[in-house]
């Protein structure tokens, strides 16, 4: 009756802290759960900085001819001079957030848990066999 009882607390065991819903898994996803959090403000803040400078552009003039000059036009009929090695724009390197792939979590699959299981029983059922024929013998 032990030999049952065993392999359900190994199979139990094994499938709470390394099954496909247990504990090791959970905190992959849990991780994971936090790099997307942190990705989606970072795309958040740059959605609304470029909502405000497009803002800024419809709505004032000055702006929109700064920004121009800024980015290295000018108007008609005008000559400038553009020296290499300057930088040509101001805030135009805008963090957009990363390229996130989601990352399936590592697990022990049900099979090989079942696997160990069984393994287990069998070590024990073997035991109380070579225990029994020990102490049988006068």
């Amino acid at each position: 009756m032990l030999v049952p009882w065993t392999m359900l607390l190994i199979y139990s065991f094994f499938s709470f802290i390394f099954g496909q819903n247990g504990l090791y898994a959970r905190k992959h996803l849990e991780s994971e759960q936090m790099r997307l959090l942190e990705n989606r403000k970072a795309l958040d803040l740059a959605y609304w900085n470029i909502l405000k400078t497009k803002n800024n552009l419809m709505q004032d003039s000055d702006s929109l001819s700064v920004y121009t000059r800024q980015l290295g036009y000018g108007r008609e009929y005008e000559k400038f001079i553009r020296i290499k090695g300057l930088s040509v724009a101001a805030h135009t390197d805008m963090n957009a957030g990363q390229v996130l792939y989601a990352v399936n979590p590592e697990y022990i699959p049900d099979r090989v848990i079942k696997f160990i299981a069984v393994c287990f029983g069998i070590v024990v059922l073997f035991f109380f066999i070579i225990r029994d024929f020990l102490f049988s013998r006068p």
